[in-house]
């Protein structure tokens, strides 16, 4: 019997299938093994549209890991998937190794057909066929597939099933989840976020700035026992001795005694970042507190307060280092570090940057009331950028791109700071986020002008992580007096507003 033959008889049998399946998921794994087995394909996915948000969110697959396929998110114009979706036009591609905007999920493809399932007025998702051998899919085949889809489109909208898989999708939104991306770094490090998060250990996660521990640690605390706890941060960047032993340990003022954060988190959890700024003697304090898992408290009069709290700690740098030096406590770091996570960098995980400028984008339209969109030349600019600030940068540079330029389609020209343009630049100096650059050497090269450019970045990512002067003075190791003059003073930083 011929697909054509099949393609009715199919039909049927799912409409009546479907029918006397329990729950969504179900049905679903049944259209997709069903719709597979009639095309030969070894492996494929059913997407279904967020309209709002525009991102396809894979409700069904076959040959995909679960982490990989709840990780997922494919936005307009993204690989073969996104393409289909906002041309609205079948995407053929007979050999996906030569295709160099192929988004990799499932190592075995090797031919991958994806059909948008259409109505006259939106895309409600999109059928992806794919085959372990190159030029799968014959041109007859395409149609044939292509006549199924439509009718699988009529079958679907009636059966609410699409409306159905994204209410579900969104109902059961995963804090781990919550961290964007489906590299393979990413997906471990969420897999051991998985495994961790149910327990009580103490959990060290190791990034650079910017790179989203703090994201991590939310994760570990909403998957565990503790999330209906508070989870609450301490930043040891940039904070004196006696502002810390107040955030962590309290302060008295007069008769009034102001808990700290250990204690404000009892029952849940404490984020301690960059905790190897955290000076030595409070270090001691810090570890004999956890030990005894009690802390003094003068309101209290009779007893210590009993702890139950759990500690994640953020570093930017390997402490072993430091406890050679002896800078750092070994005792504390063994305690913080029952189980230390990596949180990848940005340069390493390149392949999800879309999918967070996506989101970024999204967000910011509906904050600002725009209605943006990017280039395909866009997104390999912002793909092609070296990300030295990480997701933080990346967000930044999309917040900027939404709010300054006035072009609706966004180019790698949005990208540059102050609103200039190429032709204003010089080619090797790009500007990647609203007040910061990446120095690369041009026709001038006056080491002042490098030095200046190079103090103007450091002075507004300063002011980045805090508010005052006297606090961006601190973090920068000069006085409050030498900062007033270098903003005044450094053509780099003209019209800059603290």
């Amino acid at each position: 019997m011929s697909v054509k033959q099949d393609i009715s008889g199919t039909l049927r049998k799912i409409q009546k299938e479907i029918q006397q399946l329990p729950n969504i998921t179900d049905r679903l794994n049944f259209i997709l093994d069903m719709t597979l087995t009639l095309f030969g394909a070894s492996t494929g996915s059913i997407s279904i549209m967020d309209q709002e948000e525009k991102v396809l969110t894979i409700v069904a697959a076959k040959g995909m890991d679960w982490e990989k396929k709840i990780a997922a998110k494919l936005p307009f114009n993204l690989g073969v998937t996104g393409r289909a979706a906002s041309t609205r036009e079948i995407i053929y591609v007979p050999d996906v190794t030569l295709d160099k905007d192929y988004v990799k999920l499932i190592e075995t493809v090797r031919s991958e057909l994806a059909i948008p399932l259409l109505t006259r007025d939106s895309t409600v998702g999109v059928l992806n066929l794919e085959s372990d051998k190159v030029n799968f899919f014959s041109p007859d085949i395409i149609n044939q597939a292509t006549l199924f889809a439509s009718q699988l489109t009529i079958v679907i909208l009636e059966e609410r099933i699409a409306k159905e898989a994204f209410e579900k999708s969104k109902r059961e939104e995963d804090p781990v989840e919550e961290i964007l991306g489906y590299d393979p770094s990413i997906l471990f490090l969420k897999h051991r976020i998985r495994q961790v998060g149910p327990s009580d250990t103490s959990v060290m996660i190791i990034g650079e700035e910017g790179a989203g521990k703090k994201l991590v640690a939310k994760a570990l605390h909403y998957i565990s026992q503790r999330k209906n706890g508070p989870f609450l941060t301490v930043d040891c960047s940039g904070l004196s001795y006696e502002l810390l032993d107040a955030e962590l340990f309290g302060s008295q003022s007069g008769k009034i005694f102001n808990p700290g954060k250990l204690e404000q988190a009892n029952g849940g959890s404490l984020y301690i970042e960059s905790i190897g700024d955290l000076p030595t003697n409070l270090q001691t304090r810090l570890f004999h507190t956890l030990r005894d898992k009690t802390m003094p408290n003068p309101s209290l009069k009779k007893k210590d307060e009993v702890l139950n709290i759990r500690i994640f700690t953020g570093s930017k740098r390997d402490l072993l280092e430091d406890i050679q030096k002896e800078t750092f406590s070994m005792d504390l770091y063994y305690r913080l570090a029952e189980v230390p996570l990596r949180v990848p960098p940005l340069r390493e995980r390149r392949g999800d940057v879309p999918l967070l400028a996506h989101h970024f984008l999204y967000q910011y339209n509906k904050q600002y009331g725009r209605s943006k969109t990017f280039s395909t030349e866009a997104l390999k600019a912002l793909t092609g950028m070296p990300w030295s600030g990480n997701v933080r940068q990346l967000q930044s540079v999309i917040q900027y791109a939404v709010l300054v330029p006035p072009e609706a389609v966004l180019e790698p020209h949005s990208f540059l700071q102050d609103g200039k343009r190429e032709t204003e630049v010089p080619a090797k100096v790009q500007s990647f986020a609203l007040g910061t650059e990446i120095l690369s050497p041009s026709e001038n090269l006056s080491l002042n002008i490098a030095i200046e450019r190079l103090e103007a970045i450091w002075i507004k990512e300063a002011f980045q992580r805090v508010s005052t002067q006297e606090e961006a003075a601190k973090l920068l190791g000069i006085s409050r007096g030498s900062l007033q003059y270098k903003i005044k003073n450094n053509q780099f930083l003209d019209g800059f507003n603290t």
